[in-house]
């Protein structure tokens, strides 16, 4: 009897131990499942956008149509993104998922996961897994990604700051642009700058531009050891705008 009021009983899940990744196959399956929820939704986000409105209540079924695509789409971007971050974190994970999704998908999948690691190593992180991100801001647009990259050599050429510098900064700042909130500390723009620092290193640019504010903290980071002593500078940096 005891034994049967036992088996009825629900199994509770044990902790996952901290040094065990994911399942791979189950990684593999949701970054195909986010892959293709992008791809669904660019196909209607092309479709739509090619549709002429009628009147006015079809015009507002098709802008209603329209964010629903794209909300869609930054959904499952961020679905992918998470899954970035759990093979970031787990070395045997990611070597068991990538050959197991598309082809395609592997080389900037690796990129991506390469470019965490690069950032972890720059924020003193060596345990990679203990990283969990929380999208709690709203995802707004942002500058292309051709076109950062264009601000970051830029100020690479003028100011002697690696590129992957600045583009750490920018990601761990404002994720590339996306989180525009001002910050508790009054910290505004994609390189989180205090207004009465913007004043010393804005030289009358608009402290919201990606441009102005990229080349800003280059001038900033140069002020303050680089490129000679990033080390310094970097902590420097963060300690004063993060």
């Amino acid at each position: 009897m005891v034994a049967v009021v036992l088996a009825m009983l629900p199994r509770v899940a044990a902790a996952q131990d901290p040094g065990a990744g994911p399942n791979a196959h189950h990684e593999a399956a949701r970054i195909i499942a986010a892959e293709l929820a992008m791809q669904d939704a660019s196909s209607r986000l092309d479709a739509l956008l090619a549709q002429k409105a009628s009147g006015l209540a079809d015009s507002v079924r098709l802008e209603l149509a329209i964010e629903s695509a794209r909300f869609s789409f930054r959904q499952a971007a961020r679905q992918e993104q998470l899954r970035v971050y759990e093979l970031a974190g787990y070395s045997s994970v990611e070597s068991a998922v990538i050959p197991l999704i598309p082809a395609r998908v592997q080389g900037p999948m690796e990129n991506s996961i390469a470019a965490l690691h690069s950032i972890y190593i720059l924020a003193g992180i060596d345990e990679y897994y203990l990283v969990n991100p929380h999208f709690t801001h709203p995802y707004n647009d942002a500058a292309p990604l051709s076109a950062l990259r264009s601000y970051y050599a830029e100020a690479s050429r003028r100011y002697g700051v690696d590129p992957s510098y600045l583009a750490s900064i920018n990601y761990i700042e404002s994720n590339f642009g996306h989180v525009k909130d001002t910050s508790s500390a009054g910290a505004q723009g994609p390189m989180q700058f205090l207004p009465s620092t913007w004043t010393q290193y804005g030289q009358g640019g608009d402290i919201h531009d990606p441009h102005d504010s990229i080349l800003a903290a280059a001038r900033y980071l140069v002020r303050n050891g680089a490129p000679y002593n990033m080390r310094i500078d970097r902590m420097y940096y963060w300690n004063t705008f993060g």
